[in-house]
């Protein structure tokens, strides 16, 4: 190379290549997921940074100082009906990878080591915690928690409550990794057809499972060789998650290492992902483009109950 490209590459490198580069992918299971009660985070709620996930009901109130994240917002494409006439709904699952995550999870006041805890809707929501805290921990973060109960045993227990927009946050310095182990790509669980070496569990109710398709999805039905855990399922009746128990229950004795989860667009199934980790101490991948993605391809099996 002549000593003139030489010098051209070098400067482009000194300026252009930082704006593009990103950690090295985390292939190993360096973060951690716990599950926190409201005694304890009101405790400790000067020491952690709250993130709410709920959508239109986070100005009705909210835990103070907390920020709110809409998971559809960090997505690739974002669910809707304008997006259902005109975009791409194998997209609309997907979860954001570029570098702009990193500078907007900052502005959030979100720190690399500093506790984050995830708060839900409870029993009525569709579990968009677990796919908050499922992002974060893909997105690179170290300590991920979420708020057993969510906001309902919160406000329940009589505990300080703020009302509005969220109050802007001191920028945080959150450092982006993907962690690579946490997702299962279409081809992935494609691969897994031919060999069944990884539990394959569909986290949706028995409707959806045997056909019903839902907004978006192009064909109803479940993929084959998948194990049905009702989303339900996953909360008690005061809108707690499930003991360790209970979920053993639920998913079955056959439950392994390494599973992989999916519903109709990486929500649901992101908590049950997140649920397994923390209860039974079992690592398990989120299909976050699940149905939305599956069923845009025809050339992907499909299996539905026959009528």
């Amino acid at each position: 190379m002549k000593k003139k490209n030489l010098f051209f590459f070098a400067i482009l490198t000194f300026f252009v290549w930082p704006a593009f580069s990103i950690e090295a992918p985390i292939t190993s299971k360096t973060a951690t997921v716990e599950i926190i009660d409201v005694q304890e985070l009101a405790k400790i709620q000067d020491q952690v940074s709250v993130i709410d996930a709920r959508q239109s009901e986070f100005e009705k109130g909210h835990i103070p100082n907390s920020q709110n994240m809409d998971w559809k917002n960090w997505s690739e494409e974002k669910p809707g009906l304008k997006n259902a006439v005109f975009g791409d709904q194998a997209k609309w699952g997907r979860i954001l990878t570029d570098n702009s995550v990193q500078n907007r999870l900052r502005q959030l006041g979100l720190s690399h080591n500093k506790l984050i805890v995830v708060v839900g809707g409870g029993r009525k929501s569709w579990g968009e915690e677990g796919r908050i805290a499922w992002n974060l921990l893909f997105w690179g973060a170290q300590r991920v928690a979420l708020l057993d109960g969510g906001y309902p045993r919160w406000a329940q227990m009589k505990l300080p409550v703020q009302k509005g927009k969220a109050k802007p946050a001191k920028p945080g310095d959150f450092i982006y990794s993907l962690n690579l182990l946490r997702r299962a790509s279409k081809a992935d669980v494609f691969d897994n057809l031919k060999n069944s070496q990884r539990l394959l569990l569909d986290v949706r109710s028995l409707k959806e499972y045997d056909g019903q398709k839902m907004p978006g999805q192009k064909r109803g039905g479940h993929i084959p060789k998948s194990k049905l855990v009702e989303f339900n399922g996953l909360y008690q009746e005061d809108g707690r998650y499930i003991n360790a128990t209970q979920l053993k229950r639920l998913v079955g004795s056959e439950i392994s290492e390494k599973p992989i989860t999916y519903c109709t667009g990486g929500v649901r199934s992101a908590l049950l992902a997140l649920l397994l980790e923390a209860r039974l101490g079992i690592f398990a991948a989120n299909y976050d483009a699940s149905m939305w993605e599956w069923s845009s391809d025809e050339k992907l099996p499909v299996e539905k109950k026959l009528k």
